[in-house]
């Protein structure tokens, strides 16, 4: 890529890997794929006349066609003789050798709900492709069909008649439809119990029930099923499941061809031996759904962050919402009833996979257990329990009867953990749980993640693209990469390329998430050594408590609990290091937020590293998901009782803000990784934190085993510190606090402009801070030991450019960004909108912040009193940058500019001004003649004076605002 093609190429990464990963966690977290109370009736249909083509190349050399007298049915008898029988939840017959494995449908099984589930056994370690990761659930039922055939159905459980009402289910019967996905044959049937005999190769290997192959998504989009090295290896049957062992293999397809993400990131997989082909391990669960077990569904409520099933009832008079939504939560029941605390009947019982290392087990159960204080307050002892899985053991860690918190390696993967849970789409109950914790986690912590993928070209595109997560700039990206690859004809002018990003987007909230909250735990590490001599056994102490968290973290996912971004502002920064506080009642009020490593800054003795306890609102939200309420006194009914569990939510360390909440930043208090109740201040002592610590490295920071790659490391990732806090400076301005309230409950407007006050201290600490000309300094000493790794074999990448380190792109594009998120079009409109939503003639206007950045980034002439300084080249450079964004708000640039860009920088800078206010146009018209008189002043002040290049930076700078303000408008 010209220009800044070398933008924070920090690391090399799987990206699109991640990105699968990231769509299969949100799938299962947020959106359950089916959800509810009833199901629509299904119509009848026509059988499937392809299914019935069967030739005689169908079967086995030697045994040819059944006989046309049997209606095309094999004799049971004799398919069954020689198979191996198991009675369960279905009976099966089965030679895995000879590759043959049935399923016998009961009479009563048709037409019955079932849910299927798919979960990567063993992984490739790269890509998303990781050992213990789900990849989809499905709701089937079978169906008999005319002339010997099964449909496989997926029922429609969005449209729901709960009452039961016959004229109701009439209209849906005809208004909606079920998924008839396809049909498969009857081989035989059982004469005594009329089961009917299918073939589960066709059913999962053949057809691909569950979507696998494109469920694995486009790490794989250019290899294709082998279904000769496929096979089944195990089948066990169980009283309310079923568990199928399986290989699947791919092969080299070649290149899929046509416009697509992969191919923009040149996307690889680096960990094959060979890269024509590879093999998946998959387990397939059959399990039978739950009937009148005594579970009772509980209602959602807003104010609560629980994962939901959501349903549309029919229309009800005076009802205004359609939709019954369902909370996810584990059946759990009293064993004394009406005792104000009581052992459940069965508790939920998690198990460490023996995969786990031994040192890091104690903190993992700490981390599950610590859940039970929760449930306490919900009236339940003991509510969860946690064992050991044995070294020898005859049971899988996939096997749906077990949770297990497994332990996964990759290839340097930076997704940290996940949480997800099987759940009842009918109910909201949730079945079956895993936590998969990945190694790198540790390596990450403790530096040492050099691996496959990490270093080099390969993924340059990807590595900087992971660079502006949190920031608005990533869809950006990817148009500037299709525009540099496929120009103006290409993709990114398409729809389908415009859905594609999109999706690519969205499923890479959970990759950024990760790759950040890695970082965050590196840098804190690092500089807990660098300033303060950490000593080892306090960094496996900071170790512990990471695990502890992120385990935690990951079990409310499976407790049914969303992410609270509101969660980490209970204390203040002054109370963070105070473990008498911390300790008694949380260092936040919800672990299910994304919280950065506690550095105190320097000076503050340093309290615990991160949450060792839940918070208010954790207990809070286990009371509402799971105590047990009926109606009494004043409160008619359940939904009163809860009514009033949830109406303390407006008590402030009970505030709950969840993902969908976040993603336009309008709240720079209620975000992932920030920390206290004053997130600004928390923000500038970790710049603080990070100039010190880049004051600190030398050769002496890495270890014996390390070369200066992994100094160079180091550096980065002080880099991407500081960048992930100036986002927090950057969003306070134009920001708005918001919080989910219930009109009926509470009087408080849910929208509240940040204080101005607070948005002139962000603007102020820019200034200092970001945009300064002294804001950054590094020793050329340091600079100089930065080459990056130069082992060259199997396993790693050789980075071949750059070999010395870029400082001036990586610090001119942080500068970059943060004058870009300050004056983008989004920014500026809600600066603008503050006339009318702030209660005080006392406001933030767009003239103010444009004054604020002109006297930050153009010191050197904003001032006639100051003296003409020579300019670095950084210096020159931010300039640029703003020059290129007031140009072209004044010029009127449109989207169809974008494609002239010379590079991202520059492209960025007019990507920022699409939509923006004509106020900002206005201001930026009247900016650039101030800027004009003052540069002229500042040349007949300075005389001769001035270096040769500061001088032709500013003449270089009055002609150009001299074109622009004579130029025409492009856009009118």
């Amino acid at each position: 890529m010209p220009g800044q093609s070398r933008v924070w190429k920090y690391l090399v990464l799987g990206i699109l890997g991640w990105i699968v990963a990231g769509m299969v966690a949100i799938a299962l977290s947020n959106t359950p794929a089916f959800s509810g109370h009833g199901i629509a009736k299904a119509q009848p249909t026509p059988p499937i006349e392809d299914a019935a083509d069967i030739s005689p190349d169908s079967f086995p050399a030697g045994e040819g066609p059944p006989d046309a007298e049997s209606g095309g049915l094999e004799p049971f008898e004799s398919l069954t003789a020689e198979l191996e029988k198991q009675e369960g939840l279905f009976t099966t017959y089965s030679d895995l050798e000879k590759k043959k494995a049935y399923l016998a449908i009961q009479p009563a099984q048709l037409d019955q709900n079932f849910l299927m589930m798919a979960t990567i056994e063993s992984g490739i370690g790269e890509a998303g492709l990781f050992r213990g990761w789900p990849i989809n659930d499905l709701m089937v039922q079978f169906r008999e069909a005319p002339d010997n055939f099964v449909h496989v159905v997926v029922p429609n459980t969005f449209i729901r008649n709960p009452e039961g009402q016959n004229w109701q289910q009439r209209l849906l019967d005809t208004s909606f439809s079920d998924s008839i996905l396809f049909a498969l044959k009857v081989t035989s049937i059982d004469p005594d119990s009329q089961a009917k005999i299918i073939d589960l190769g066709d059913l999962i290997m053949n057809r691909d029930l569950l979507n696998v192959s494109q469920s694995l998504g486009p790490a794989i989009e250019s290899y294709a099923r082998n279904q000769e090295l496929s096979s089944f290896d195990t089948l066990r049957t169980f009283e309310n499941n079923i568990e199928i062992g399986t290989t699947a293999s791919y092969s080299s397809a070649g290149d899929a061809g046509g416009f697509s993400l992969a191919s923009l990131f040149g996307f690889s997989l680096d960990g094959l031996p060979d890269s024509r082909g590879f093999s998946l391990g998959i387990r397939y669960s059959l399990s039978g759904l739950p009937i009148n077990n005594g579970y009772e569904p509980r209602q959602a409520d807003e104010r609560v962050g629980y994962f939901l099933s959501a349903y549309r009832a029919p229309l009800q008079f005076g009802q205004s919402d359609p939709f019954v939504r369902l909370i996810h939560r584990w059946h759990l029941e009293k064993a004394t009833p009406g005792a104000a605390l009581s052992e459940p009947v069965e508790p939920i019982v998690f198990w460490i996979e023996n995969t786990v290392p031994p040192e890091y087990r104690a903190a993992i159960e700490n981390g599950i257990l610590m859940w039970n204080e929760g449930f306490e307050q919900a009236g339940f002892r003991n509510a969860i329990e946690v064992k050991q899985m044995p070294d020898n053991t005859d049971w899988d860690p996939s096997d749906v009867r077990y949770n297990v918190v497994r332990w996964s390696d990759s290839l340097g993967s930076r997704v940290a953990g996940l949480g997800p849970s099987r759940v009842n789409p009918l109910t909201g109950e949730i079945l079956d749980a895993d936590i998969i914790l990945d190694a790198n986690v540790v390596r990450t912590v403790l530096q040492q993640y050099r691996t496959r993928g990490l270093e080099g070209n390969g993924a340059a595109e990807a590595t900087d693209y992971l660079q502006l997560c949190g920031q608005a700039s990533q869809d950006w990206y990817v148009q500037w990469l299709a525009l540099q690859k496929w120009g103006t004809n290409g993709p990114a002018m398409t729809r389908n390329f415009a859905d594609e990003l999109s999706r690519f987007s969205h499923g890479n909230h959970t990759a950024c998430s990760d790759y950040v909250g890695t970082q965050q735990a590196a840098f804190g590490a690092l500089a807990l050594t660098e300033t303060s001599a950490l000593t080892r056994s306090q960094l496996d102490d900071y170790l512990q408590q990471y695990l502890l968290m992120l385990t935690s973290h990951e079990v409310g996912h499976t407790l049914g609990l969303r992410h609270n971004f509101a969660g980490s502002g209970s204390l203040s920064p002054a109370q963070l290091n105070d473990t008498d506080i911390t300790r008694a009642q949380g260092m936040v009020s919800s672990v299910m937020d994304y919280v950065p490593p506690n550095i105190a800054p320097p000076g503050v003795e340093q309290g615990d590293f991160f949450p060792t306890r839940l918070g208010a609102y954790d207990k809070w939200a286990i009371e509402y998901g799971y105590k047990p309420v009926e109606a009494s006194g004043l409160q008619f009914s359940e939904a009163d009782a809860l009514n009033t569990i949830a109406d303390r939510a407006d008590v402030p360390e009970l505030a709950f803000l969840t993902d969908e909440d976040v993603r336009d930043f309008i709240d720079p208090e209620v975000s992932p990784w920030d920390l206290s109740s004053d997130p600004l201040q928390f923000a500038e002592w970790q710049m603080e934190n990070a100039q010190s610590v880049w004051s600190q490295l030398n050769r002496l920071s890495v270890s014996r085993s390390e070369g200066f790659g992994g100094l160079r490391r180091r550096v980065d990732t002080v880099f991407r510190y500081f960048d992930n806090n100036t986002s927090t400076l950057t969003n306070y301005v134009g920001g708005q606090r918001f919080r989910r309230v219930n009109p009926w409950e509470s009087d408080r407007a849910p929208l509240e402009p940040i204080p101005v006050a607070k948005q002139r201290e962000a603007l102020a600490a820019l200034n200092e801070k970001v945009f300064a000309a002294d804001a950054f300094q590094f020793s050329s000493r340091l600079l100089n030991q930065l080459p990056p790794e130069r082992w060259s074999h199997e396993g790693t990448r050789l980075t071949l450019a750059p070999l010395d380190y870029p400082i001036f792109e990586n610090v001119l594009a942080l500068q970059s960004f943060a004058l870009s998120n300050l004056v983008s079009a989004t920014r500026l409109g809600r600066v603008r909108d503050l006339e009318y939503k702030a209660d005080t003639e006392d406001i933030l206007t767009i003239a103010e912040v444009f004054d604020s950045i002109y006297q930050g980034v153009w010191t050197e002439i904003a001032s006639p009193s100051e003296a003409v300084q020579d300019l670095s080249s950084l210096r020159r450079g931010l300039q640029r940058h703003h020059l290129s964004i007031l140009s072209n708000l004044v010029l009127r640039k449109s989207g169809a500019a974008l494609a002239e860009s010379q590079s991202f920088l520059d492209f960025v800078a007019l990507a920022v001004t699409l939509g923006a206010p004509d106020d900002a146009r206005v201001l930026a018209r009247y900016q650039l003649g101030q800027m004009y008189d003052d540069v002229n002043r500042a040349l007949r002040r300075s005389s001769g004076n001035m270096d040769i290049t500061t001088r032709a930076h500013w003449e270089e700078v009055r002609d150009r605002i001299d074109r622009i303000l004579d130029a025409p408008l492009t856009g009118a």
